[in-house]
This record gives C-alpha cells, structure tokens and sequence, in this order.
C-alpha cells in the first residue's frame, strides 16, 4: 500500500495565525505544514493494473480543517471511507467537504470512529449523519453512514487493527493498517495492549509536537523510546509544533527516523521483512 501524508502539522499549522513560523525556518517548503491527516491507498488503487470497479478508493483518516486543499493537492475526487481517530477539531471540522466527495461518488460514504468520535459528529453535524434522502440527483449535504469501531475489521481489501491510546484529555484510536503499516497521531503514553498491536511493523507514523515534554502529546525522547521498543524500520513524525524545524529535527534523528512533510509519500511493504 502507499500512505500520502496530507498534513503532518499540530492544531495551529505553520505558519500558526499567533505565533508565525516560530523556530522553523519559512525558506523550507518542508516547514509548511497543514493540520495532520492520512491518505491509506490500498495496493493497485491508482495504478491501472485493475478495471476501474476493482480498484478501491483510498481511505482518509481524519478531515482536517485544510482537507479540502489536501485533497485536491494529492489528486484525490473518491474515497472508501474515513476513519476518524478522536474529535478534536483539527481532526474533525472539515467534514462539510465530504459533501464534494459524496458529490464524486454520487452516494454516501462511510464514517468509522468510536463512540465518542460518532456521540460528537452527531452533536455537532447533525444533518451530516441524519437518514440518507431516496434519491441522489442534488446532493445538497454530506451524507455520511456512521459505522462503529470497536475492534478489527477490513476496509478497502485492507485489515485495520485500532488500538487505544491516552492523549490526557481524552482516548484516541491508534491505528494499524494491515502487517506494515501504523498511525499513531495525538497521543502522550501508549499501553501494553497498544505494544502489542505495533509489533512488527515496518513504518510508524507517530505525533511528535516538541523537543520537550508536553501535557498531551508526545515529545522527541519519547517518540524515540517507544520506536526503540517497537522497533520499526521507518519512523516518521507528524503532527509537529512551531518549534519542531524540518532540517533540524532531521540532523538530530536517528538513520531509520525522519520528519514528515506535507505530500510525503510512504510505500509500505506488507512486512517489516
């Protein structure tokens, strides 16, 4: 499979409205960062190797206020699903653009979170989940089916595995995508149970938003420690802060660790083999 990294920035962006580029250096395209999503492109998708109605669409994990641009940035009019890994706004609030998706697909598409995540999307964007209308000729709304996640299952042909993950203020769903692949964004400690999940996987895209210790999301020397334990052969970091510059970040890591960037393209093995 291939992963795109459509965003790989923290809740402000960079440059952030408040605080600019703070420590990263705005000569560095690589520094410019939209709030943090993933697209998962199941093997064949986009390839031309299969008739178009065997080819799935890729997954999108979270809509980000800035999905609207990513999406067009990375070629993308349809999608199988989303899957949402929390309700924080910069995870959330660009869903009205799903409208334009749904638009694509001439139909509705599917929304895979957890309870919490589908409590907040019905509280927030009622009409968005609300019953689809019996025809399809204007689509005038995001039409969105809630699906819950609650364990293992297969979207697009590939095996996802969610596992829980403590951001201090709320749970959020970590993610593994089939045997190599995993997504851990907005996360501050990880449990036993989440350990497990990540063993042998080949790259780990993992939320790192400073150089020191942060309240709710991991820092550097912690993103280290858990890569050491895991041990994957790729890790890359996302959802990164003012003070996390693109060419530093990449001199103080580690050969097998590196930064993300907007439109990184990660190709996955189906083993850490």
């Amino acid at each position: 499979m291939q992963v795109t990294i459509l965003g790989c920035g923290a809740a402000p962006g960079v440059p952030s409205i408040a605080g600019g580029w703070g420590d990263c250096d705005p000569a560095e395209p690589r520094n410019r960062r939209t709030r943090a999503s993933i697209l998962v492109t199941p093997n064949g998708a986009g390839q031309g190797d299969a008739p178009d109605d065997a080819v799935p669409d890729p997954i999108l994990v979270d809509t980000s206020p800035d999905m609207r641009d990513q999406l067009l940035a990375a070629g993308v009019r349809q999608l199988s699903a989303v899957i949402y890994t929390h309700a924080h706004a910069d995870h959330l609030h660009g869903l009205d653009d799903l409208r334009e998706v749904n638009r694509a697909l001439h139909g509705p598409l599917d929304i895979h979170a957890d309870t919490a995540t589908l409590n907040v999307i019905a509280a927030r964007f009622p009409y968005a989940v609300a019953p689809l209308p019996d025809e399809m000729r204007w689509i005038s709304r995001p039409l969105l089916v809630p699906r819950l996640m609650d364990g293992p299952f297969t979207l697009a042909g590939v095996p996802v595995t969610p596992f829980i993950q403590d951001h201090k203020v709320m749970k959020t769903q970590g993610l593994r995508f089939g045997a190599g692949f995993a997504y851990s964004t907005d996360v501050v400690s990880l449990d036993e149970a989440a350990f497990e999940v990540l063993q042998g996987i080949h790259t780990w895209v993992v939320g790192c938003i400073s150089w020191k210790p942060h309240p709710t999301h991991a820092h550097v020397d912690q993103v280290l420690a858990w890569a050491e334990r895991v041990q994957p052969r790729r890790l890359i970091l996302t959802h990164m802060g003012l003070g996390l510059d693109y060419a530093a970040l990449r001199r103080a890591l580690p050969a097998d660790a590196e930064p993300a960037y907007d439109g990184m393209v990660l190709d996955i093995p189906d083993t850490a083999d």
